[in-house]
């Protein structure tokens, strides 16, 4: 039986393992094969209790199915009927005995009746390589900053609609910006005005649409800046019910809550950054994976979870200011490890990434916002 916790993490109703009015009959059957990781180069899957796969199609049916893990495993196989059609999408997924979601594995298919399928499924860290493509929304440049631009370059990015490349959209097409699952990374960029807030808000049930049908978000999330607007304000809320606190931590310090994710991985235990846990964030689903915490109370300022079959990840952190003032404001150090990390790259840029004499794009030169 799955459990009330698996629903919260993937925020569907299942009640039960077949789209209303589907038989087995002249179904096709499909069995896949998942190599699990080796513990001895992946610590963090003696932690993984239980594989999950979800199965959805465009007609709005789902299929969970589960499978236990036991220490020795080297693979993994299930077997089920799966209705024929277009663009079938497997959505694998390793949970903790928390529901936490570890690794994660996708496979989109065409299915035909009266065939049968032998697929495998590749298995990454949790959310990692779910987008080729990137969606930029914001209708200024927070703290006047253009380390998003900076950055995305320097990682070897370039301006175009194509793979490995990057669009820059303003909040008034919101609406009429197409949004392809399994594609695009879309990014709402830090600090912005209350107009690109309020925008969002009127089209925030597309977003969460296509997160939920597969897509991948990265929410920046820090707002009241130097643009003034306000998320709790525009009524805005994120994919799956989660919103910001309403009070105001300026802390300086985050702490890697755990280092054996691999978006975290190799930095150091405590990372600064001015104000770098300016928001933190509540409502947040069973199965979160948190990355940092603040140092004063704890709270996540930096969370993935799943919304539907695709992934959300929010940040509190002024990752661009950060960025802009690398070495010393090491919180900055996440803003291409996050992008890198969905786009299917090491999270870890090469080494002399950061070179002496990186610009600074602001304001104020004082290190204050």
């Amino acid at each position: 039986m799955i459990p009330i916790g698996l629903i919260l993490v993937f925020g569907l109703m299942m009640t039960g393992c077949k789209k209303e009015g589907v038989t087995d009959e002249g179904e096709p059957q499909v069995e896949l094969t998942i190599a699990l990781p080796d513990p001895a180069q992946q610590p963090l899957w003696n932690d993984v209790d239980v594989l999950v796969l979800t199965v959805t199609g465009q007609d709005k049916w789902v299929i969970a199915d589960t499978l236990n893990i036991v220490a020795g495993d080297t693979i993994a196989v299930f077997t089920l009927d799966v209705p024929p059609g277009d663009n079938r999408l497997f959505t694998l997924d390793a949970m903790d005995t928390l529901w936490v979601v570890l690794f994660w594995g996708r496979l989109e298919t065409d299915i035909e009746e009266g065939q049968t399928y032998d697929f495998d499924i590749d298995l990454e860290p949790a959310g990692a390589a779910a987008a080729t493509h990137i969606k930029i929304f914001r209708d200024g440049l927070p703290w006047t900053s253009s380390a998003m631009d900076t950055m995305l370059q320097r990682e070897g990015f370039t301006p175009g609609p194509g793979e490995n490349q990057y669009e820059i959209f303003p909040s008034d097409s919101f609406a009429s910006v197409p949004l392809e699952v399994g594609v695009d990374m879309v990014i709402i960029v830090n600090d912005q005005n209350q107009t690109f807030y309020n925008n969002y808000a009127a089209s925030q049930a597309k977003f969460n649409n296509f997160v939920y049908s597969g897509g991948t978000i990265f929410w920046e999330a820090c707002d009241r800046g130097w643009a003034y607007g306000s998320i709790l304000d525009a009524g805005i809320t994120f994919p799956g019910g989660v919103s910001v606190d309403s009070t105001y931590i300026y802390d300086n310090y985050n702490l890697v809550y755990n280092p054996y994710y691999e978006l975290v991985a190799g930095l150091p235990d405590t990372l600064y950054g001015t104000y770098s846990s300016h928001e933190t964030f509540t409502g947040y689903p069973l199965g979160t994976q948190t990355f940092t915490v603040n140092m004063t109370e704890g709270k996540p300022t930096l969370i993935l979870y799943h919304y539907g079959v695709g992934w959300v990840m929010i940040t509190g952190q002024p990752l661009e200011y950060c960025y802009d003032r690398l070495p010393s404001q090491t919180t900055g150090e996440l803003l291409p490890r996050v992008v890198r990390f969905f786009l299917g790259k090491p999270p870890v840029p090469p080494k002399g990434y950061y070179y002496q004499g990186l610009g600074i794009s602001g304001r104020k030169s004082s290190g204050e916002m």
